[in-house]
């Protein structure tokens, strides 16, 4: 079970951070910034992992932030709908995404 789930959370990690990886995958919408780097967050916060910043935007959405650009898919809704709005299921699903951007740091 938890091969099958880290399997998955790479796969779904891949579809999120495939822009910042420069793949080619195409954009929602033409934007004139470049997607946001997710392997240096750790770099851009002081060398620290921003991890309760990182789970608020993949919860939430970027808001206001210095993240950059909306193309980052807000996964708090999709969690639900495929949890069936189970809050436990989400929150891990979350932390198995922020898990796995921390894991892909640059040093």
């Amino acid at each position: 079970m938890f091969r099958l789930e880290a399997r998955c959370t790479r796969n779904i990690a891949r579809h999120a951070t495939a822009p910042t990886a420069k793949a080619a995958v195409p954009s929602r919408r033409p934007s004139a910034k470049p997607p946001p780097n997710l392997t240096i967050l750790a770099q851009r916060h002081g060398g620290t992992f921003p991890e309760e910043y990182v789970t608020n935007v993949l919860r939430f959405g970027p808001g206001f932030s210095a993240h950059g650009s909306s193309e980052m898919p807000v996964w708090g809704p999709l969690f639900q709908y495929l949890e069936n709005y189970n809050e436990a299921a989400v929150r891990q699903r979350i932390k198995n995404l922020c898990d796995y951007l921390e894991s892909i740091q640059e040093k």
